[in-house]
């Protein structure tokens, strides 16, 4: 009787152990049926183009504009270009951006020089592209179309932003930032010393500091649209 028991006992362990077992392999078929379920209904995330940041990027013909955004001044009136050209073509690309809105319709057009070169830092010796958006205001975006070396079946939303977070500031030109754009050495050079000094003291700077400023936004801007 008492081997009986026994064997009774380490039967029905057996036969537990292989219930145990059999429902193991039934859960990780399961689990593994319902992975590849998702995988067949879900979009890779690793094999879509995505920007990580709060710009956009559009790439054609060799050309990769990356991590574009738009920058309001001071007074929200216009608007700074900021962004990366990645250029591996080996020579200067030609490239157009046309924003449209309601109530705004602006172009820019610029060169993208071989290499990598950042726009929009006042700071350092970026180049300045500044543009006004009638109508528009951050926090809003502008459909805007690319064209870069005559291709222009490119299409993005372009934020616009100010500077509310810090990451920004440095990219926020001061108020009438556009107008200066515009202006030339020969403008300046027709300024009488009591216009700079006028226009200095309304922008809150010595007439050097003014000069300066003015002359180098005047230098470094190619285009306002």
């Amino acid at each position: 009787m008492l081997r009986a028991r026994t064997f009774q006992f380490i039967h029905g362990s057996e036969a537990l152990l292989k219930n145990r077992i059999a429902a193991s392999l039934a859960l990780a078929a399961a689990l593994t049926l319902g992975m590849s379920g998702c995988s067949l209904i879900a979009h890779n995330a690793t094999g879509v183009e995505y920007a990580p940041s709060d710009g956009v990027q559009v790439t054609s013909e060799g050309v990769a504009l990356r991590n574009i955004m738009l920058v309001a001044d001071e007074a929200g009136e216009n608007f700074n270009l900021v962004f990366t050209s990645v250029n591996n073509t080996g020579a200067p690309a030609q490239v157009s951006l046309n924003m449209k809105s309601e109530s705004a319709d602006a172009t820019l057009d610029f060169e993208a020089p071989a290499g990598t070169t950042s726009f929009g830092n006042p700071e350092t010796d970026d180049e300045l592209l500044v543009t006004a958006l009638d109508g528009l205001q951050a926090g809003q975006t502008v459909k805007t179309y690319f064209t870069i070396n005559g291709t222009g079946d490119l299409v993005e939303f372009i934020p616009l932003l100010d500077g509310t977070l810090k990451e920004y500031q440095g990219y926020v030109l001061a108020a009438g930032a556009g107008q200066l754009a515009e202006m030339n050495a020969e403008d300046l050079a027709d300024m009488t010393e009591a216009q700079i000094a006028e226009a200095a003291e309304a922008a809150g700077e010595s007439v050097e500091d003014f000069t300066k400023r003015v002359s180098q936004i005047a230098a470094d801007a190619t285009k306002v649209g």
